[in-house]
């Protein structure tokens, strides 16, 4: 019998780190104190939890803060607390977000893992794979050695008080802050919890989304005979860290911080290089790469810290709605507007309807401008203006009934290492008619590029379909923490697309996004696109996400508990269980799934090289990656390519190996971060250049002086350069006022033509497509199809995706 699965995703969580791109603590502590701490605090309650950034040599601990990275520090209060703070510390940067979102049988035929792992003998064994996420099922037989013991070293939970096994180490973590309490535990004392099977003695993953990622990077197979979904790296060792308070999944810096320090500081107290996976990420931010999260995760990372990656998922919001509306089309999370100067813009944003007369949410916007813009930012709703436009430097809020709107502009100041964080935060908090529309009014002068996230009943999850923009773009929809050039950001493709559930039926998926017949290897049209706001090229490689099967933790099994990972009950028709292959596997789908592929990648490549820095590593997992079998439309979606494990073997030989291979025309490929170029030459765009021969091998070994690379209409702001064996990198950017002309890039080798593309140069999206803006409103574009290709990708709890499946009988 026919019927709809709405299949579960869960986003990519991000963070960044230099005092310049995040909402100021105080000034959210002081209008938590005049209107309300709902859209600030801990699950709706009056702590709030504050990442603060320390000079070099100041020791958190004298402060009464808790250490999350080298120079950052968590503090959790209330406002009170907080302002408190902040009067007695003025010169320390106090910075707030909200809260993060979490984000085989098949996996291993499209990346190579087990002829990679054949050729070279590496499992992963002496490697550390940290799995910052949900929690995980230590009893969950994929992820115990043969003799039953537990293949977890440590575990962190930030939703348990402490268990005072390792006092030392539960006071260095700060666990025993009454206000964010944690427990530690070591592998013995795991073992010791499975044995005694008291039921809900042991650490657990109601949402299962933890377990499940686990099992993708580091799973053995072991709870099926003969072991058949198998992960990437399988004999690794795992450090685990709950980030998650509660059950709904949220996840805060501060604790995605802490959950990383754990990772790198107990693997290097074991002496083992380590990778840690962030399978979560967020809309909000600068997407630039620098947001105090993002900067402190670079900070256990780089050139000064061999045997340490970051692997993190692109995030799931790269998917537009397309519907019968009276505002221009795309609808998403992302877009952005032009604002002539001296003139007054106004953008929609569109609460979806809940199908209840009114709506309870939060919805958070981050509006990023360029270095010298100078635009005020005002609320309007449709009955008139309710908050007037706040000039830079300044802050507001306003009641109105039950909804608050609270507008920050001029966040933060400054610039960071790649674009100045001139920006503006605008919440709005409470309960409105359902379907309501708003409009963010911009005046001045200015760019700003848009962002926008939800939660309550306009959580992606709740089937709303959330807070959206009209004339949305894919382009620029990476999440934060994935656009810090720190990390290795992973985008999804399409896995399968059919599985036999545990009752034996055949679940075929026969739509998925705008694909009527979806094909294998394409890429997944919910995957973040870049660049990111600095023209970086992001994601930086793709893996397998879109209905992948791994491990399902005992407290996500949907019968018995439905607010799961896999508990779809609504979304298969009434029929719980579609996404359950059997009793201790099940699908999921989202970037969240193809960052461990990465993660368990990168672990083989430090089990034979210990040292492997982070750049290093995703330079050859770059060079190895290959072109798509099925469809790729958006070029800014891909990176350098789909995660392949032979080719990156191929990049490792070719490091030892002379003898040259001369790149193919046909076979090599020109990947640029954007479709656009930007009339700034402060605004570069990244290129990658992958040579190939006319084998298809990695083409290297030649004279770099044969290579060259032209622009035409542009600037070379970075000449190409070899990261790794075929991959080069570049920058180009457009001169000012070039707007409606065009830049062209040239790849010659021996002076012959090999490679080449010409991109239009403007302003904003809207105009390098050529749609029309109209002046005191949104872009209008022309009408298209009024058919929805795509719910928002979320990464709370659940993000249902667009795809719809038939059920064949048995």
């Amino acid at each position: 019998m026919a019927r709809a699965a709405w299949l579960l995703a869960l986003a990519a969580v991000t963070f960044p780190v230099v005092a310049h791109a995040q909402l100021d603590a105080r000034a959210v502590a002081r209008l938590a104190r005049e209107l309300s701490p709902e859209p600030y605090g801990i699950a709706g309650s009056a702590r709030i939890s504050a990442v603060v950034e320390l000079p070099s040599g100041r020791d958190p601990r004298s402060l009464g803060l808790v250490p999350l990275a080298p120079g950052v520090a968590g503090l959790t209060g209330d406002s009170e607390a907080l302002a408190r703070f902040g009067a007695a510390h003025p010169e320390l940067t106090m910075t707030w977000a909200p809260p993060r979102r979490a984000l085989l049988d098949r996996v291993d035929g499209w990346i190579g893992g087990a002829s990679f792992r054949g050729a070279t003998g590496l499992t992963g064994k002496g490697v550390v794979v940290g799995i910052v996420d949900t929690g995980i099922d230590v009893s969950h037989a994929d992820l115990r050695a043969a003799d039953g013991r537990t293949r977890v070293a440590w575990l962190l939970d930030v939703s348990r008080k402490p268990a005072s096994l390792h006092p030392e180490l539960e006071r260095d973590y700060g666990c025993t802050v009454e206000s964010t309490p944690c427990a530690i535990y070591g592998a013995a004392d795991l073992d010791r919890l499975i044995e005694d099977e008291v039921a809900g003695n042991e650490p657990d993953d109601v949402l299962g989304h933890g377990t499940h990622v686990a099992s993708i990077a580091a799973g053995n197979g072991l709870a099926s005979a003969p072991a058949r979904y198998v992960g990437v790296a399988p004999e690794s060792t795992l450090v685990i860290a709950r980030v998650s308070r509660t059950a709904s999944g949220a996840i805060y810096d501060s604790d995605a911080l802490l959950g990383t320090r754990f990772v790198f500081e107990r693997a290097q107290a074991m002496g083992m290089p380590a990778v840690a996976n962030l399978s979560l990420g967020s809309d909000f931010g600068p997407h630039d790469g620098s947001s105090p999260v993002e900067t402190a995760l670079a900070a256990w990372v780089g050139p000064d810290s061999p045997g340490r990656a970051i692997v993190v998922a692109a995030g799931n919001s790269g998917g537009v709605y397309r519907t019968a509306s009276d505002y221009p089309m795309p609808l998403g999370i992302h877009t952005e507007v032009h604002v002539p100067r001296s003139s007054s813009v106004r953008v929609p944003l569109l609460s979806m309807p809940t199908g209840k007369p009114t709506t309870r949410a939060t919805v958070y916007v981050w509006a990023e401008f360029r270095p010298g813009d100078r635009v005020s930012v005002g609320v309007d709703r449709a009955d008139g203006e309710w908050m007037p436009p706040i000039s830079p430097g300044s802050s507001a809020g306003s009641k109105d009934g039950k909804a608050t709107v609270s507008v920050f502009n001029g966040v933060v100041g400054g610039s960071s290492l790649l674009t100045s964080s001139n920006g503006a935060v605008v919440v709005l908090d409470g309960e409105w008619p359902s379907g309501s529309v708003f409009a963010l009014r911009f005046e001045g002068h200015g760019t700003a590029e848009l962002w926008v996230e939800s939660t309550g009943e306009l959580a992606p999850s709740s089937g709303s379909g959330g807070a959206l923009f009209p004339r949305a773009t894919k382009e620029g929809t990476i999440g934060v923490p994935a656009t810090s050039p720190a990390v290795i950001a992973v985008g999804a493709t399409l896995n399968r697309t059919s599985w036999v559930d545990r009752a034996g039926e055949r679940v075929s998926v026969t739509s998925f996004g705008a694909a009527a017949r979806p094909t294998p290897d394409s890429v997944a049209f919910f995957s973040g696109a870049g660049p990111t706001a600095a023209g970086a090229l992001k994601p930086d490689i793709l893996a397998p996400g879109a209905f992948v099967i791994a491990a399902m933790a005992r407290g996500a099994e949907p019968s018995a508990n439905p607010a799961s990972l896999f508990g779809s009950g609504a979304l298969c028709e009434g029929e719980p269980g579609c996404l359950v292959v059997d009793p201790h596997h099940a699908v999921a789908t989202g970037t969240s799934m193809a960052a461990p592929v990465v993660s368990g990648a990168i672990a083989l490549l430090l089990e034979r090289e210990p040292g492997l820095t982070a750049e290093r590593a995703r330079a050859l997992v770059q060079a190895g990656a290959r072109a798509l079998g099925g469809a790729a439309p958006l070029e800014p979606q891909l990176g350098a390519g789909m995660l392949d494990l032979a080719g990156t073997l191929d990049a490792l030989e070719r490091e030892a190996r002379a003898e040259p291979r001369l790149p193919s025309a046909a076979r090599s490929r020109l990947v640029l971060a954007g479709s656009f170029a930007r009339p700034d030459p402060a605004w570069p765009l990244e290129g990658v250049v992958q040579l190939r021969d006319a084998a298809g091998r990695i083409a290297d070994g030649f004279d770099a002086s044969r290579l060259a690379l032209r622009t035409t209409g542009g600037l070379l702001a970075e000449p190409l350069a070899r990261v790794a064996p075929g991959l080069w990198r570049f920058r180009v950017s457009a001169p000012a006022r070039s707007g409606g002309a065009a830049l062209g890039v040239r790849v010659t080798f021996d002076g012959a033509p090999l490679l080449a593309r010409t991109l239009p140069i403007a302003v904003d999206d809207g105009a390098a497509t050529g749609e029309v803006m109209a002046r005191g409103g949104c872009a209008a574009s022309p009408s298209r199809a009024a058919t929805w290709l795509h719910p928002l990708a979320a990464l709370a709890a659940l993000a249902a995706l667009a795809a719809l499946a038939r059920r064949r009988t048995r």
